[in-house]
């Protein structure tokens, strides 16, 4: 295999915005290396992982140099890029185009969310969740001009410990951990002037899938004619930080974040699915196929009648929720 060496780097250009891209920027300045940060608006108004401020609080209260643009244009990118400039995108939503992937002379690198070419596209860990596989990894690769392609440079894979596969936001947690660590050795490889293995990303493997990112509001409606199993994994991977699963409840939208699969064996008749039969605390108990789901939500505590009523999503809700670009 070829290796491929980015010689002497003193500037990085950096696309997108998450809680690994902030460490990434604090990690540069601290070395007092010169950067730039690029992000769109959308994205700078987004609230970090485990915290209460948006990516551009973080920015300024760690003085970060950042511009927020809505597109990124090759000519702009011209003022800033030169032959000791290397590109990383992390968690980046503009797709580059031929023109920028030439400007960085193969000097742009993305991190991904898992194993490529495993899990290409977006939503990697709700896609996992739904499919109960907690087998993951983050993937540092060559960008080309075909998405989540190219040549991988580093990978870690890893399995999720038990404690962190009850929540979406756990295996988040975990997993950002995981791309920091290999992001920080990354730059610390290329600082050095150390080779990096050139491995092709081959997107025709038997192990290579796509999957699109989710939009919860528009897309994440629970079919009550789905297993237990099924609607709590489903509403695990839309758990926090997205907004939670929909169905309804006396007509009005109901969002759920926590669910759990009963222990009790009732076999349940279709007619039941959705029925909240049982409540203990501030736990509702759901008749679903091959078993009840525990439910939990804060919209639900004050619903003293709430035994016996059903949880149901229409039909053109769901139908729409498909038809719906993910």
């Amino acid at each position: 295999m070829k290796n491929i060496n980015f010689g002497k780097i003193d500037k990085f250009i950096i696309f997108g915005g998450n809680i690994v891209t902030i460490e990434l920027c604090k990690f540069l300045k601290g070395k007092k290396i010169d950067f730039l940060l690029f992000t769109t608006p959308h994205q700078s108004k987004e609230i970090i992982f485990g915290s209460n401020k948006t990516f551009k609080n973080h920015l300024i209260e760690n003085k970060i140099n950042y511009k927020v643009v809505a597109n990124i244009k090759t000519h702009l990118l011209k003022k800033y890029v030169n032959n000791h400039t290397i590109g990383i995108s992390n968690s980046c939503r503009w797709i580059f185009n031929e023109n920028q992937i030439k400007l960085f002379e193969k000097k742009l690198i993305n991190i991904h969310f898992s194993n490529l070419p495993e899990n290409r596209g977006s939503g990697g860990l709700s896609w996992d969740i739904m499919m109960n596989k907690y087998k993951s990894g983050s993937t540092i690769h060559l960008i080309e001009k075909k998405i989540d392609s190219g040549f991988c440079l580093l990978k870690q894979s890893f399995v999720f410990p038990k404690k962190f596969r009850n929540t979406l936001y756990d295996m988040q947690k975990y997993s950002y951990k995981v791309q920091k660590s290999l992001l920080l050795k990354f730059i610390n490889k290329v600082l050095k002037n150390k080779n990096f293995t050139l491995n092709p990303i081959n997107i025709k493997n038997v192990k290579s899938t796509y999957w699109p990112r989710i939009n919860s509001k528009k897309n994440a409606w629970i079919n009550w004619e789905w297993t237990a199993d099924e609607i709590v994994s489903f509403i695990k991977s839309c758990s926090s930080p997205h907004i939670g699963a929909g169905t309804f409840l006396d007509k009005k939208i109901l969002r759920l974040k926590y669910a759990k699969k009963a222990k009790s064996k009732i076999k349940f008749h279709p007619y039941q699915y959705g029925i909240i039969y049982k409540k203990n605390h501030n736990k509702l108990y759901v008749a679903c196929k091959g078993g009840g789901v525990i439910i939990n939500s804060e919209n639900l505590k004050k619903n003293k009648k709430i035994i016996g009523k059903r949880l149901f999503t229409t039909f053109s809700t769901l139908e729409k929720s498909l038809e719906n670009k993910l």
